[in-house]
C-alpha cells in the first residue's frame, strides 16, 4: 500500500479558538474561521492552530524540522518563529508503505499591533502552508 508521496507534507494548517491534540487525535472548538474580533489592540488575544503533517513510511522514526510564523501583513513577526521538531514512529500493526499523520496544536495568547491581514505559516524543509485571517475591531461588549 504506497502512500503515493515521498516527502512529509504539510496536510492541514486550521485555525481554532481552542486547539488540543491528544493522543494523535485533534480536539478543535470555534475552528476554521478567517476573522478575528478585537476588543482591544492593546491586549492580547486567544486563539490557536492546528497542523496535520502527512509523513511517509520512510521518513517515521525521523526528526523533522517544523516551523510555525506569524506575521502582519507588511511582513513584521507577531512572535520569534515557533520551531520544533516531529517525529512519528511506525506502530506495529502498520502496514508497509503506509503514510502517518501527527497532529501539532499550539495554543496561545498572541499581540496583534493593529486591525488588518495576519498569516500564519508552517514550514517543514520541502513545504509549506499558510493561512490568512483579518483582524477586526469592535466595540467592547455592553
Amino acid at each position: 500500500m504506497a502512500s503515493g508521496f515521498e516527502q512529509p507534507d504539510i496536510d492541514f494548517l486550521i485555525l481554532g479558538d481552542r486547539v488540543e491534540a491528544v493522543n494523535g487525535k485533534l480536539y478543535m472548538m470555534g475552528g476554521a474561521w478567517d476573522r478575528l474580533n478585537v476588543v482591544d489592540f492593546n491586549q492580547p488575544v486567544p486563539f490557536g492552530f492546528a497542523v496535520g503533517i502527512l509523513i511517509p513510511w520512510n521518513d517515521a522514526n525521523e526528526a523533522l524540522p517544523l516551523t510555525i510564523t506569524i506575521s502582519g501583513e507588511d511582513g513584521e513577526k507577531i512572535t520569534p518563529d515557533l520551531q520544533t521538531t516531529v517525529s512519528v514512529g511506525r506502530p506495529p500493526n502498520a502496514v508497509k508503505g503506509q503514510s502517518f499523520r501527527a497532529v501539532i496544536a499550539v495554543q496561545g495568547t498572541w499581540k496583534l499591533p493593529k486591525p488588518g491581514t495576519y498569516v500564519v505559516r508552517a514550514s517543514l524543509t520541502d513545504g509549506r502552508k499558510e493561512v490568512r485571517f483579518y483582524a477586526v475591531p469592535i466595540a467592547h461588549p455592553q
